[in-house]
């Protein structure tokens, strides 16, 4: 066995950091007739009753706009096959609501919700910001869990897309 060293080495931190187990979503938001999608990795479960979710935003991302506005949320559940739409959505989109796509990716609107989410996307949950906290260079998002839109049957999930299924590096 090797012999134990403490580092604070930025490259080896980044890295140990990166092989921490993370999901990669996309964030849905909508606010009257704006609508964004964008990528989403820091994602977790933080209360079962009721049910709530947290969630990491940069401060300087578009979504932190819609979300200061009370703005519906979207997490959209990809599959594993569907890694390339998380890249799309790395950048805010070009949402085209008269095509109904957004950054050339086929979209579907939930009519209650108004949220949008890839058209062969596994689904969404739907809930609305409770709490918002800074923390630097992130804000602490926690959201509700209400509802979910259901696109592929949930029993059909083979497996949901992670952040190792691709070559993408987030937070670290």
């Amino acid at each position: 066995m090797a012999e134990s060293v403490v580092t604070n080495d930025d490259a080896q931190l980044r890295r140990a950091l990166w092989a921490m187990a993370s999901g990669l979503y996309l964030l849905s938001l909508t606010d009257g007739d704006r609508s964004h999608l964008m990528t989403i990795s820091l994602v977790m479960q933080v209360s079962k009753e009721p049910r709530m979710l947290a969630m990491s935003v940069e401060r300087e991302a578009l979504a932190l706009e819609f979300l200061r506005q009370g703005a519906a949320v979207g997490l959209v559940f990809l599959d594993v096959t569907q890694a390339p739409l998380a890249r799309k959505f790395a950048k805010p989109p070009a949402v085209d609501v008269a095509a109904m796509t957004a950054s050339g990716i086929p979209v579907v609107r939930d009519e209650a919700s108004r949220l949008l989410l890839p058209r062969d996307a596994l689904g969404m949950v739907l809930g609305r910001v409770v709490a918002m906290v800074e923390l630097g260079s992130h804000w602490l998002i926690t959201s509700s869990v209400d509802s979910m839109v259901v696109r592929q049957p949930v029993e059909a999930w083979s497996t949901v897309l992670s952040m190792s299924d691709t070559r993408m590096h987030y937070g670290g």
